[in-house]
């Protein structure tokens, strides 16, 4: 792994879309059905209908459905190489990028994929919060080896992650 400047994610960024003072107790993000309680986000179906049997329930898109709305991706990984020349193994990366977002969801909801796409020789993983993209960056690496870059953007709450295999 080059670089150590993704240590600076150990400092609190501040997401301009995680502004607390935006969401009412509770409130129910219509588009994913996360709920807002207790000054955080659940993914908790019971907590889910209990609220919204209540009157005093607000609805409104959570941050990361509006990250998602806005296209405005806080983590980028760029996969690239020549791995990619064979469809099985496309396959595979993408299974493994998946369930890397499932584990990560289990612990904070509002980190999801936002988008997948094909740009020439690569796949870029545009991805709601910066530890989504640089935990997904580490398990390719440690699955398959290669290189891997994390570069933070000081000032810009913004991380750009490159997995290369050839």
């Amino acid at each position: 792994m080059a670089g150590r400047k993704d240590r600076l994610l150990d400092e609190k960024v501040q997401d301009p879309y995680m502004d607390r003072n935006l969401y009412r107790d509770p409130t129910i993000c219509p588009t994913c059905n996360l709920v807002f309680h207790n000054k955080t986000w659940h993914q908790d179906t019971a907590m889910l209908e209990k609220y919204k049997k209540l009157d005093s329930t607000d609805y409104k898109d959570c941050p990361a459905c509006r990250k998602i709305k806005d296209n405005y991706p806080l983590g980028i990984l760029i996969i690239e190489g020549k791995i990619l020349e064979d469809e099985s193994k496309v396959e595979e990366l993408l299974n493994l990028v998946k369930h890397e977002e499932e584990k990560e969801m289990n612990s904070n909801p509002l980190a999801r994929i936002m988008k997948i796409e094909r740009l020439g020789n690569g796949i870029e993983i545009g991805t709601t919060t910066m530890g989504l993209a640089k935990r997904i960056g580490k398990a390719l690496y440690k699955a398959r080896q290669g290189t891997l870059d994390v570069v933070f953007f000081e000032g810009e709450k913004f991380l750009r992650v490159i997995w290369k295999k050839d």
